[in-house]
């Protein structure tokens, strides 16, 4: 189990990218979480899921009011609507799995949390420097 980090950071190191690049390479994408020590999860999603959650995500964030951004609650109840029926998705619910990715896409810049939101809303990352790619 990954410990947690002490020091207050953010930032996921370039062996966490490493890892995720080679995953990539067989078609999974490593879950980064700049939470913990080593930024990154013991674990991988498939890319297909990842890349589909990742769309629909950016798609409510960039639709939202850019300083306030979306509501972590309407970016879930998209990801339900549209993908709760698609064949990658085969338990049909979403909320684990927007929620990952949040948190994955946090890790690499892409979003960040709203400070002092409640509830929870994101939005663009300050260090999305790459129009929101994420890859």
């Amino acid at each position: 189990m990954a410990r947690r980090r002490t020091d207050g950071g953010w930032g996921v190191p370039p062996s966490a990218m490493a890892h995720d690049e080679l995953d990539r390479a067989r078609g999974r994408v490593r879950m980064l979480n700049g939470a913990l020590e080593g930024g990154m999860e013991g674990w991988t999603l498939p890319l297909q899921q990842w890349e589909l959650v990742r769309e629909v995500l950016l798609e409510v964030v960039d639709d939202a009011d850019p300083e306030r951004g979306a509501l972590l609650g309407e970016v879930v109840e998209t990801a339900q609507a549209r993908l709760g029926r698609h064949p990658a998705f085969p338990g049909g619910r979403l909320t684990n799995m927007v929620r990952y990715v949040k948190v994955d896409l946090e890790g690499r810049g892409v979003l960040e949390v709203v400070p002092r939101s409640s509830p929870q809303r994101v939005r663009r990352g300050a260090r999305d420097g790459a129009g929101g790619t994420g890859a």
